[in-house]
């Protein structure tokens, strides 16, 4: 089984990095590929996204603690439960929140925001097409980051791993793997591409006035950060290209589908190759 997977992988590596190459030829290195990109008007208050961002990140804070508090009689896998289901209601409450205010905010509504389902199908389809694309160099990076830690550490080096992906490999019962793919491919990437592309990326562009790459850059390096350290390239790579997925379309659908299908991918071949 795992030829096939290997044989996969290196079809789905060389389709990407040759996408990418055409791109880069046709777009001169990207710097024409966004001399069109369309604006999106609104009066959002200059506050808005860094006060999004931080109360959830406290919000998360004081969740964690209390289910850890409240669960610290309980076997592991219910602590764990606990504290992503209570990460998990957080996500479900900012969403609506962000959801609210962009009607209120953005010029359109929700539309102007970038919640736009009338292209949805195809918003899918180049979501696809680009993750395909941006895949090799994610792949490259996270090699680089274990060669240069090899080189560094020694052979005992470890790749740091996702928290929530270790918690679904360490654990089978059922309940738990529900809620950690439900969480991690399903919630977050929408949870997280409402903030960083829908209301910081948009903040940067239009209430500081930077262009399409440097907004693009800007949130993707806060993005990445956020991520663990020795993911943090490849994450802002990825994070990159969904910016660009998002000035491009003008739709957040588009950056959402290639944060789930980074996801899920990831998580499918965790699951299938333990």
């Amino acid at each position: 089984m795992e030829i096939y997977y290997s044989v996969f992988f290196v079809i789905t590596l060389a389709a990407g990095g040759g996408m990418l190459v055409k791109w880069l030829s046709e777009t001169r290195f990207g710097t024409k590929s966004l001399e069109s990109a369309g604006h999106r008007r609104n009066n959002m208050p200059y506050y808005f996204p860094f006060a999004v961002l931080f109360g959830w990140l406290l919000l998360t804070a004081i969740g964690s603690g209390a289910a850890e508090s409240l669960t610290s009689k309980m076997t592991d896998w219910r602590q764990k439960f606990a504290t992503f289901g209570v990460f998990f209601a957080i996500e479900v409450v900012v969403i609506f929140f962000i959801v609210n205010s962009a009607k209120i905010y953005f010029e359109d509504g929700l539309r102007g925001f970038g919640i736009k389902f009338k292209d949805i199908f195809r918003d899918l389809a180049l979501a696809a097409a680009i993750f395909v694309s941006v895949w090799p160099l994610v792949i490259i990076t996270l090699w680089a980051v274990v060669f240069i830690g090899t080189l560094i550490v020694g052979p005992e080096f470890e790749f740091e791993k996702n928290e929530g992906l270790v918690v679904l490999l360490e654990h089978k019962q059922l309940i738990l793997r529900v809620l950690m793919v439900l969480f991690a491919a399903g919630l977050t990437p929408i949870f997280e591409e409402l903030v960083f592309r829908g209301l910081l990326q948009t903040y940067m562009r239009e209430g500081l006035g930077y262009g399409p790459w440097q907004s693009i850059f800007f949130a993707s390096a806060i993005f990445a950060v956020l991520h663990p350290l020795m993911h943090l390239p490849a994450i802002f790579i990825l994070s990159v290209a969904m910016g660009y997925a998002y000035e491009k379309s003008g739709s957040l659908l588009r950056p959402i589908f290639i944060h789930l299908l980074f996801n899920g991918t990831t998580i499918a071949f965790a699951l299938l190759t333990t």
